[in-house]
């Protein structure tokens, strides 16, 4: 008989003993662990409305009601959705794995000026034609013969380019003469900021697709290293310090996998 007691204890669910039943939504339970846990949590954070633990039930009971309610609409199953669940595990992984080694990045005053010479931060201005993410070759055909059209038409009479720019450029700046100011590099697209990369202040570039269309970039201005914002700088250093901690962490998890990549079907 003791042993017939003691197999119903150990089969009966724990909750019954330990918790207690706060809620329940179509026969799925909501415990006072759960409600406790996640006031707790409310608690940590400033709120402009009061947190009880009334409100934070009828959180909870909220979101299981459209998490259903989602699942019925199948948005578990949308791309995009399925690809920020998977950035929020992916950063949730990076986060808890290698925060320390990001907090363990300095970055020093001789490594901004050795970083900064070969990466030099320009003005320029441009002219810009539009072309979609994905053309056609015929549309990338047309695009650069008008806009090398429109590169002829400035090589001829280069104190025009802001005129030109003011005609021809399909961007918000044209008003300006295509000016943009200065920038860092990584603030262009990395074709734009090759194009122009140790040119002298004048030089005004050919045609140059990036992923927004076809540039013609004249180069206005180049900043001095004792004007540079510094802690910019230290900033964009300690990004592809992350960076490579990060590549080499997937290189650590890729040991363990068997990779094939097909080229030839790219």
């Amino acid at each position: 008989m003791k042993n017939l007691i003691l197999t119903l204890f150990i089969a009966l669910p724990l909750v019954s003993f330990s918790q207690k039943i706060v809620a329940e939504i179509d026969g799925e339970k909501i415990t006072s662990e759960e409600l406790n846990t996640v006031y707790a949590d409310r608690l940590l954070y400033p709120s402009h409305k009061k947190i009880s633990k009334e409100g934070v039930l009828q959180d909870i009971i909220n979101r299981r009601i459209a998490k259903k309610a989602a699942a019925k609409e199948k948005l578990n199953e949308d791309r995009i959705i399925k690809e920020r669940i998977d950035s929020i595990l992916h950063d949730e992984l990076i986060n808890k794995n290698l925060s320390d080694k990001f907090e363990k990045i300095k970055i020093t005053d001789a490594e901004v000026k050795k970083y900064y010479k070969s990466h030099p931060e320009y003005k320029t201005s441009h002219v810009l034609f539009r072309v979609k993410a994905i053309p056609t070759k015929k549309e990338l055909e047309k695009a650069y013969e008008f806009m090398y059209k429109v590169y002829k038409e400035i090589e001829k009479v280069p104190s025009k380019f802001e005129e030109v720019a003011k005609k021809y450029s399909q961007i918000s700046t044209n008003e300006s003469g295509g000016n943009i100011g200065y920038l860092p590099h990584t603030s262009m697209a990395p074709e734009y900021y090759e194009a122009i990369k140790n040119k002298k202040i004048g030089f005004i570039s050919q045609p140059v697709r990036t992923q927004f269309g076809y540039h013609i970039i004249k180069v206005t201005g180049q900043k001095d290293y004792k004007s540079i914002d510094k802690n910019l700088y230290k900033r964009i250093i300690f990004d592809q310090k992350r960076d490579q901690i990060v590549q080499d962490y997937y290189a650590s998890l890729g040991k363990g996998a068997k990779i094939k990549i097909y080229k030839k079907n790219l």
